[in-house]
């Protein structure tokens, strides 16, 4: 028995890709803006329900001075040897209709030193009920291994209604052995209808 349902998904280079299409609604603070920066503290907006869970605001946190692309303040979730890992989300101000088209994108980067997380995660994409959720697979992003600022579109069409998303720190693809790594987050696009991945 499958442990999660999951959506029909596609990642889409960003150099290949423009979104078009209608807004359908956007996120709030989508791009992790926050007055105070520091480690284990979710910026105004975005939460999660799941236990262990301790996003870092950068530049700040730990010490790190990683620079945001876009305001203030990006956001670093991390992987851990005993299989957790971190993740962020929100309730959407409209829910995500099975069997509709979506895109959106996010500026992805990994930082080389964050307190011994140092190694490279992808970011996978849930839909679900509540932010924290993990009830639907909607998007995975490829590894993410360098240092600058990249642009990433997803593209999904979810396989059941999704009142929230929520964006979770994973592993290199294939691996065994669970490890200690960082991925950085920043401004989040609207999300879009589009036509069908």
């Amino acid at each position: 028995m499958l442990k999660y349902l999951t959506g029909i998904i596609c990642f889409i280079n960003a150099s290949s890709f423009v979104q078009n299409g209608i807004v359908y609604c956007s996120f709030t603070n989508a791009s992790f803006e926050s007055d105070i920066r520091k480690e284990s503290i979710f910026p105004n907006g975005w939460t999660s329900q799941s236990p262990n869970n301790t996003p870092d605001i950068l530049p700040g946190a730990w010490g790190l001075d990683i620079p945001a692309h876009h305001g203030k303040t990006c956001l670093g979730l991390v992987s851990r040897e005993d299989g957790s890992s971190e993740n962020i989300g929100q309730e959407l101000p409209k829910t995500l209709k099975s069997g509709e088209c979506y895109s959106f994108s996010v500026y992805l980067s990994h930082a080389d030193y964050y307190v011994k997380y140092d190694r490279p995660c992808r970011l996978k994409v849930w839909g679900g009920a509540q932010a924290g959720d993990k009830q639907i697979l909607l998007a995975t992003s490829p590894l993410i291994n360098h240092k600058e600022w990249k642009q990433y579109n997803f593209k999904f069409t979810p396989t059941q209604n999704c009142a929230a998303i929520t964006f979770e720190a994973t592993y290199a693809p294939g691996v065994s052995i669970k490890y200690k790594g960082n991925i950085l987050l920043d401004k989040c696009s609207d999300i879009f209808k589009c036509e069908k991945a």
